[in-house]
């Protein structure tokens, strides 16, 4: 479902403005900037154990947790607990590749998807730049974190 009147008053727009200040992704990227985005992408909620996606299919769409929490599974073992402000699936949107593990609702949740397509509409060259650079910066300390669990030393 598409987030209905965004930006179309100041009372939707602070909201939403206020929410994507607590979204790593969206970290330094400005007001009128956040609004666009916010209006270009969609709104989705899940209940307790819906899956969200699963494991090896291939999908175009990252999400952003605005409520609730989800995990991430592979198999019966839990990678990680996700909440609110969190992304998930960003590697199948840039990649394109199979999903790597499962997304399953652990309370209901509601999220903020962009798809590719969405992408395409809303970026600028700036906006393209701090938004790539925010999921890599989230890449990289989940790499890290991944790196300390095995033992990995540089």
């Amino acid at each position: 479902m598409k987030s209905p009147g965004l930006g179309e008053t100041s009372g939707f727009r602070d909201k939403y403005v206020q929410l994507a200040r607590n979204i790593d992704l969206f970290v330094g990227l400005n007001p009128d900037q956040l609004v666009k985005i916010m209006s270009i992408g969609q709104t989705e909620a899940a209940t307790k154990g819906t899956v969200i996606f699963k494991k090896g299919l291939t999908s175009r769409k990252m999400y952003v947790i605005l409520d609730g929490q989800v995990d991430i599974m592979d198999g019966e073992k839990r990678i990680a607990t996700l909440g609110k402000g969190e992304m998930f699936g960003e590697m199948g949107l840039l990649s394109g590749q199979p999903r790597n593990a499962t997304a399953v609702a652990s309370e209901s949740c509601s999220f903020f998807i962009l798809t590719e397509q969405s992408l395409h509409r809303l970026f600028t060259k700036r906006v393209a730049i701090v938004m790539l650079l925010n999921i890599v910066r989230k890449l990289s300390d989940r790499l890290r974190e991944a790196d300390e669990l095995i033992g990995f030393k540089q």
